[in-house]
């Protein structure tokens, strides 16, 4: 059976890499999963359980994810990734079993935050593992299609242990060891991950010198970086609101669910699209993202009807899926394989950081103008929308901006060009300007 094509020339990936890979991309958001179809029955089985652990319990792992996102991304860029990939799992898959014979809320508490810890180690290694393995309009399609699979799964998953947690509330765990998988496809999957030892023995044979440093800045387009991490954690906390305040606006949990659902519906449907909707968007994916989302929140604003809210959440989820796997993709080549799962990292930690703080920001807003969102629900939504319009004249600006600078440094042909993301198959881990030193005399520390 022939294999997917790689993007990489005539090269091929068989089946089972890309499947293995797949499963990695879905391990880095399922913590919390198991734990949604008996949020409801906590009390019962465990009596006496606090709305505080009930929260920390649903909170947890992406709290813990946060700081292990950076730490996983900067061990990724010193250590060896297969290795870090697979104790990983094996410490992950561990923490998920462990599920089946917690005692006490504690228990659950502490575990959920042991397997946010892996989560977030295994985020930017995923992401890596993508540019490694595809190229060019290739790697495009693939954050797109992984992105599309992700939710397809939380969706099918959240279905599933739904009707698992009616049998026993123990049996949804069994998602948990879901990252037991990559550790069978293991061997294998080595020789399709780019090792960032092998690449800094490269680089120092070719200077002829037993060592190079490498510094991050220099490494990565740091002020597209920044740009990006701050529209992904807009566009993720606005976005998370629905989840948080759908429940609110709407009593009835069947419909509430219905339109939770749809979220999972637009950002898969966009994954599999992404492709097509770059094309029509071309190079003004900001401001089409930004404007669409905003769309979403008004037809979410201005009806009460569950009919046009959906369609609301729909066009919005939609959108943001373009948004988050074509700026992993953009990032992939804007830099150097040496840094990029450090780089990876700081992208990826902005949705957990979004989905954390968006509760204390959308309500810090309502009291600022005495109101409550969980008791007017529709105001958290009035202020998502708010905030996109401001955000989406500051995206516009911002572009006329650039345009005009663009067209000033074509005029001036004494300007060299700045460093741009690209659709490259990959980008050369070889600086043009790297630190070299022929012992351990430097002070330079590697990728710091």
């Amino acid at each position: 059976m022939k294999g997917i094509k790689s993007g990489y020339g005539t090269a091929t990936l068989p089946l089972w890499a890309v499947f293995n890979l797949y499963v990695i991309y879905i391990c880095t958001s399922i913590p919390g999963l198991a734990i949604s179809p008996i949020m409801g029955d906590l009390t019962k089985i465990f009596p006496g359980t606090s709305q505080l652990e009930t929260q920390f319990l649903t909170l947890g792992p992406n709290i813990a994810a946060i700081p292990f996102v950076f730490l996983g991304g900067w061990i990724g860029t010193k250590f060896n990734n297969a290795k870090l990939l697979n104790w990983t799992c094996l410490f992950y898959g561990i923490g998920g079993a462990c599920f089946f014979i917690a005692p006490n809320m504690i228990t659950l508490i502490i575990l959920s935050f042991l397997i946010g810890i892996a989560a977030g180690i295994l985020s930017p290694l995923a992401s890596a593992f993508i540019a490694d393995m595809f190229g060019g309009k290739a790697r495009t399609n693939q954050y797109g299609y992984t992105s599309a699979t992700l939710n397809l799964v939380l969706m099918i998953s959240v279905v599933a242990t739904g009707y698992l947690a009616k049998i026993s509330w123990r049996l949804p765990f069994v998602i948990y060891l879901l990252p037991f998988v990559p550790l069978f496809f293991a061997k294998g999957f080595r020789k399709y991950i780019t090792e960032p030892a092998d690449i800094r023995k490269n680089d120092a044979a070719k200077l002829n010198t037993t060592k190079v440093h490498y510094k991050f800045s220099k490494e990565v387009n740091v002020p597209m970086l920044v740009r990006y991490c701050l529209y992904y954690f807009f566009i993720t906390l606005v976005i998370s609101a629905i989840s948080l305040y759908i429940p609110f606006r709407y009593t009835s949990t069947t419909t509430a669910g219905y339109l939770t659902s749809i979220l999972f519906l637009g950002i898969m449907a966009s994954g599999y699209t992404l492709t097509f909707c770059l094309k029509v968007c071309k190079n003004h994916v900001a401001v089409v993202v930004m404007a669409l989302i905003a769309v979403g929140f008004v037809l979410m604003v201005i009806s009460s009807s569950a009919l046009v809210v959906g369609l609301g959440i729909l066009v919005a989820s939609y959108f943001y899926g373009i948004a988050q796997p074509y700026y992993y993709d953009r990032l992939s080549v804007a830099s150097s394989r040496i840094a990029l799962t450090l780089t990876l990292a700081w992208f990826a930690s902005m949705d957990s950081i979004g989905n954390v703080v968006a509760p204390f920001i959308i309500d810090g807003i309502a009291k600022l103008f005495h109101s409550s969102c969980s008791t007017h629900p529709i105001i958290a939504f009035k202020i998502c929308m708010y905030m996109t319009f401001v955000a989406l004249v500051i995206v516009i600006v911002r572009q006329i901006i650039t345009r005009m600078r663009h067209a000033d440094d074509k005029n001036d042909k004494s300007k060299p060009e700045g460093p741009v993301a690209t659709t490259a198959a990959s980008i050369s881990p070889m600086p043009e300007k790297t630190t070299v030193s022929s012992g351990d005399t430097s002070k330079n520390s590697d990728a710091k």
